[in-house]
């Protein structure tokens, strides 16, 4: 198992509740019929952002240790976060729009 993996199982706790929050904010705030095409950039954005951490680590653990840095396994982390919070976000904005009436 490569380190990217290890280090994106603890982010995606984070990740999960990054994409709740974000779904919650936009079904009180941006309620309207384009509701995710204004949580597209945000989505985008906050899993290239939560998949830095694997980056750095796996970049890290290369130079110190000598292991092989994964190309594929950084990217099938980036679409796992962006799969992460898309249905966070979507379960957010459920929640949400029980909240905002």
């Amino acid at each position: 198992m490569s380190r990217v993996y290890y280090i994106f199982d603890k982010v995606s706790i984070i990740t999960i509740i990054i994409g709740f929050v974000l779904g919650i904010y936009l079904a009180i705030n941006h309620n309207t019929a384009y509701l995710w095409f204004d949580a597209i950039p945000f989505i985008i954005v906050i899993a290239a952002i939560m998949t830095i951490p694997p980056i750095i680590d796996s970049l890290y653990s290369r130079k110190k240790n000598n292991e092989d840095f994964s190309w594929p396994a950084i990217v099938e982390a980036y679409l796992l976060n962006v799969a992460i919070l898309v249905v966070c976000t979507a379960f957010g904005i459920v929640i949400g729009s029980f909240y905002s009436g």
